[in-house]
């Protein structure tokens, strides 16, 4: 069951410059308490990296101008994560690409692969958020040459 995070874990929050390198920077900030090579780590650092590269993306063409924030908090195995901005100027949308196009998968991700996810638009900018728990105990996979 999911739990209800406003209620039972305070959010650990970090800021960042718009730019590039801050990137690997937001996705250690998110994974360094999570289970190393598990699949919430994992998926959690695919996320935060389709997240802040799309906000940067977005970024006026003075780079490394601003900052952006990354919060996240953790209740009985599960995460929660929010990436916002400060704006910028086009409001966020999900654009349709061609299959070979190299970008703008970023929010499909999310979409397919966080258990809850939204945006949260306001005149002070934007948060992108979602949620990871762990996978039900019957959808663990066994032991090599089990099934």
């Amino acid at each position: 069951m999911r739990p209800d995070f406003a209620a039972t874990a305070p959010m650990r929050r970090q800021r960042f410059l718009r730019h590039p390198e801050q990137v690997a920077a937001a996705r250690q900030f998110v994974t360094e308490p999570l289970v190393r090579g598990s699949e919430v780590r994992e998926t959690a650092r695919l996320l935060v990296s389709e997240i802040v590269t799309s906000l940067l993306d977005r970024m006026p063409s003075i780079l490394g101008a601003g900052s952006f924030e990354v919060a996240y908090a953790m209740v009985d195995g599960w995460i929660r994560v929010e990436v916002s901005d400060d704006g910028g100027p086009a409001r966020l949308r999900r654009r349709i690409h061609e299959v070979q196009s190299d970008s703008g998968r970023g929010l499909g991700l999310v979409q397919t692969l966080a258990s809850r996810w939204g945006v949260r638009e306001g005149t002070g900018g934007r948060t992108i958020w979602f949620e990871l728990g762990p996978p039900p105990p019957n959808a663990r996979p066994g032991p090599p040459g089990s099934g």
